[in-house]
């Protein structure tokens, strides 16, 4: 009998159980607010991005200005008179290097190709990462560029991750100024990006604990987390702007349903692509010949 007096609930032990619950849901939402803090600042100090000599062409540099005040660094490859001009759009935590697979493979059909670093990536200015929100501000800069440029000639933005949902955010101010969208890897929306990336970086049952923690103080981080949702904008896409959507079947980051599903709100004039095997981003190095096969009717139809 002495050993059940030990569990037999005191006013003292439930005020100690209450306070030791209380530290552990103070520490789990810090360590909530610290994550989601680290996760939409500037992933990588400033840093220079001189253009790189490639063999299929010869990159300008330049920097572009946003309307709400952001500078962003960007190389420029002039291509054929009568071709499209393309503007390419890199993912989180990438700077504009990282589309110059895509770059040469544009500039190989003759478009002229604008790469650009979005903001709070790379040499560009901004410190707040919102998952491409802020940056519809970019993708419209870039375009206005390019139709300084070459006026008159077709632009088709080109977006990976990210940079496909900033793509998206700025659908609905840019209209018709854009002949097409190719968006690879999209996430739906948000909370399913940061679902997905709990699930493959943590163990079952921590995984929802770290992503329920992560939701539920996002807004103190984040004012508009709510709106960053790709899905909800999509219709903004003008239904007479054709948009291609890629996405690998082994990508576990922005999983192939979710392009499905953006897919699907535009199916009039939205097309889906898989690329079977193939992870997050970057398709075109996946399989080359299925992404010249996806692609280049799109080229060809815009620039007509």
């Amino acid at each position: 009998m002495k050993y059940l007096c030990f569990f037999r609930p005191t006013r003292r032990r439930l005020r100690f159980l209450g306070t030791g619950l209380f530290l552990l849901v103070a520490l789990w939402l810090l360590l909530s607010l610290v994550f989601d803090y680290v996760l939409t600042r500037r992933p990588h100090a400033r840093f220079s991005e001189p253009a790189p000599v490639v063999a299929w062409g010869t990159f300008e540099e330049h920097q572009l200005r946003t309307d709400d005040g952001e500078t962003l660094g960007a190389w420029f490859q002039r291509g054929s008179p009568g071709a499209p001009g393309v503007v390419v759009l890199h993912g989180n935590r990438g700077c504009r290097g990282d589309g110059l697979a895509a770059a040469e493979f544009f500039a190989g059909r003759g478009c002229s190709v604008l790469l650009v670093s979005l903001r709070a990536h790379g040499d560009s200015t901004g410190e707040v990462n919102d998952f491409g929100y802020s940056a519809r501000h970019d993708v419209v800069a870039a375009v206005g560029f390019l139709e300084r440029e070459r006026p008159g000639r077709p632009v088709v933005v080109n977006g990976t991750s990210m940079g496909a949902a900033a793509a998206i955010f700025a659908a609905a101010e840019l209209g018709e100024r854009v002949g097409g969208y190719i968006l690879e890897s999209p996430y739906r929306d948000l909370h399913q990006a940061i679902r997905n990336r709990t699930a493959l970086y943590l163990p079952p049952v921590l995984d929802r604990v770290a992503f329920t923690g992560a939701i539920l103080v996002g807004p103190l981080v984040l004012s508009e987390a709510e709106r960053i949702a790709p899905i909800d904008h999509v219709e903004g896409i003008p239904a007479s702007v054709p948009v291609l959507f890629l996405s690998g079947t082994k990508d576990d980051r922005a999983l192939s349903s979710e392009a499905e599903e953006l897919c699907d709100r535009i199916s009039g004039h939205g097309r889906l692509v898989l690329f079977e095997g193939a992870g997050h981003g970057c398709l075109v190095r996946s399989d080359r010949a299925r992404y010249a096969e996806a692609v280049t009717p799109m080229l060809r139809a815009v620039a007509r």
